[in-house]
């Protein structure tokens, strides 16, 4: 076999069969299959096995990824949900500084389900600080609503303690659902779970957080042990290999043996049959003595020769067979790669809306940033955000909020040129690259996409219904971060939600 194609063919399958143990761990079906999978490159490398297994596999994933989704996006919303109810607790008081902070780290994190544990960390512990550093003057009800848009009035402002200690309550025993435990402390969760929704006293609130902040941390230990396993699992696959190579290399081992052994004998022979040669003193039995000799190294030649050609027969034939196999897998592979990078594609767009999404924006920006600072031209980010999102939803239903969101994009690309890229990033946020942009022109666009919103008409069961847009608009400097640049922009839309809304906010 050619060594390149050898090399991979093995890469692949080592590939296929370490990506499906990293897999493993989240869904139990999914699990089985991949098992199945892993199972079959072990026995056969069959294209029609192969194929089978990843046909059966292809749906899983996929339903699993919708899943995975669905789960981060409600984890999100309650836990911005959860952060801004400190606002209604009484004689609590929150950093606005902590809280802001906290909110970046929800956008930059909040689809990686392993850092879970560590944002309901950082909530719970928050809102922990907040209810023992009472105010002593009355706070005005801030609007925190920045990358994802929160409302503030998703509780009364008379609401009563027992209505704000059952809010908190649920949202907590909601939260808690999407952290991993191990099975010991199963009936723990349950029992904190039960004590939230039973709750109605706000007095409980510090101690029952404590409990939440204990599991939390048991949560974050539980991801490393399940690092600590897939490691240990990839140990073992790396020793599998191990012990093929070291059967391979005793196999050679022994071919090698068997030809020194025959040259041995081979020579031994020729030694002894020279040594006869010179003591013999009778010329009919040195004619004889050379004869026998000669049969028997003959025989033993014969024997060696056949031993050697059915080798051979068997290392063409594998050879042949393995060529065969490895301008399959090549197919394969490159059926594969044409699948997996439109899997890639659909993986970097937003299925309700169409528009790319948070990671597509993430392949787009930085290069465009890279190449703005290197030959100076100007670019601008805009960070635009539904304006009472929430209250759409709370009002008119999901369904009224998923048909707002495949609006609101259409109409801001509708007053866009071809090189402005909009994304989807997250919610009912959206953000728009300017490329080639100088911050006025950036601005005018921005005033058109609002103009254009806010005129959009809207109706859900007859009744109008309006629609508004906030935006902040900054202009890239040539030096700084991306996050310098898109914490600016989300800066100038806090401030246009602030403002009442409606408005499109730009760097000073």
């Amino acid at each position: 076999m050619d060594p390149v194609q050898d090399k991979a063919v093995e890469s692949l399958l080592k590939a296929i069969s370490r990506i499906s143990m990293l897999a493993e761990g989240n869904d139990p079906e999914l699990d089985t299959t991949l098992q199945s999978v892993r199972a079959n490159l072990g026995r056969s490398q069959s294209t029609e096995v192969l194929n089978a297994s990843l046909q059966t596999l292809e749906p899983l994933v996929l339903k699993y990824d919708e899943e995975r989704l669905a789960r981060a996006q409600s984890f999100r919303s309650q836990l911005l949900e959860l952060i801004d109810m400190s606002d209604d607790l009484p004689d609590a008081q929150m950093s606005p500084q902590a809280k802001k902070a906290f909110e970046a780290e929800i956008r930059k994190h909040w689809q990686s389900s392993s850092k879970w544990p560590e944002l309901l960390g950082q909530a719970v512990q928050l809102l922990h600080g907040a209810l023992k550093t009472p105010s002593k003057t009355t706070k005005n009800n801030s609007i925190i609503g920045r990358l994802f848009r929160r409302k503030n009035d998703h509780i009364p402002a008379s609401a009563s303690n027992v209505e704000i200690m059952t809010h908190v309550s649920h949202t907590l025993a909601a939260l808690l659902t999407n952290i991993t435990l191990p099975d010991i402390y199963r009936d723990q969760l349950v029992d904190i779970k039960n004590a939230l929704t039973a709750s109605n006293n706000i007095n409980h609130l510090p101690a029952l957080l404590d409990e939440v902040i204990t599991l939390i941390m048991v949560a974050v230990g539980k991801t490393q042990e399940d690092l600590t396993l897939y490691l240990s699992q990839l140990n073992q696959q790396l020793a599998s290999i191990n012990a093929s190579l070291v059967a391979n290399y005793k196999a050679q081992r022994s071919i090698t043996s068997h030809r020194k052994e025959f040259g041995d004998t081979f020579q031994n022979h020729v030694n002894s049959t020279k040594s006869d040669v010179h003591n013999a003193t009778d010329l009919n039995a040195l004619k004889q003595l050379i004869n026998d000799r000669m049969h028997t190294i003959t025989e033993a030649m014969s024997l060696f020769q056949d031993k050697m050609q059915e080798q051979e027969k068997q290392a063409a034939q594998s050879i042949t067979h393995l060529k065969n196999k490895v301008n399959r897998m090549e197919q394969d592979a490159s059926h594969l790669r044409s699948s997996m990078q439109e899997k890639i594609a659909q993986a970097l767009s937003d299925a309700l809306t169409g528009l790319p999404n948070r990671a597509a924006y993430q392949d787009a920006i930085f290069p465009l940033l890279t190449s703005a600072a290197k030959n100076q031209h100007a670019l601008c980010i805009a960070v635009c955000d539904v304006d009472y999102f929430k209250k759409i939803n709370d009002t008119w239903g999901h369904l009224a909020g998923d048909k707002v969101l495949r609006l609101v994009p259409r109409q801001i690309q509708s007053v866009l040129k071809k090189e402005h890229l909009v994304f989807r990033y997250g919610g009912e946020e959206f953000v728009v690259i300017f490329p080639m942009t100088s911050l006025e022109q950036a601005y005018e666009h921005c005033q058109n996409i609002r103009k254009v919103v806010e005129s959009t008409p809207f109706n859900m069961n007859g009744d109008p219904v309006s629609i508004t847009i906030s935006i902040g608009v900054s202009l890239f400097n040539g030096k700084e971060s991306h996050d310098e640049l898109f914490s600016r922009a989300d800066k100038n839309l806090y401030q246009a939600k602030e403002q009442g809304r409606n408005k499109v906010i730009r760097d000073n």
